[in-house]
């Protein structure tokens, strides 16, 4: 079985042995010098579900007051609901207080799944 590589930048498929994105130019050599934080950062674009989701996962594992931001861009697109539960559950782990106030403006989210959770994060 063949093993598919990404470019960690572009996310673009590519030969496991190149050292320079053919695509965007990246220097994979830069993201193995990356800190552990900043490399599960970058996977939150991986073009693999189940990888995002590790990553999401992970995260909040780490309580990462970096990823905040990443989640609240994500959250400003994302329609898959198990991707945006996976972010609150990370979000109420960071527990700071950008994170406490996007759980509180998913409360008055269209999904009533997405506003159910929110809502059970915050009475926690």
């Amino acid at each position: 079985m063949a093993s598919c590589f990404f470019c960690p930048n572009c996310w673009k498929e590519m030969d496991e042995r190149t050292i320079r994105c053919p695509h965007c130019g990246y220097d994979i050599s830069e993201y193995a010098s990356l800190p552990y934080e900043e490399k599960l950062i970058y996977t939150l674009r991986h073009p693999i579900r189940e990888n995002e989701m590790m990553a999401i996962q992970l995260l909040g594992e780490l309580q990462s007051e970096e990823a905040v931001p990443v989640f609240a861009s994500i959250l400003e697109t994302e329609k898959d609901f198990y991707v945006i539960r996976e972010i609150i559950l990370s979000l109420d782990k960071i527990g700071n207080t950008e994170s406490k106030n996007l759980i509180l403006n998913l409360k008055t989210h269209k999904s009533r799944l997405v506003r159910r959770v929110a809502a059970q994060m915050l009475s926690d």
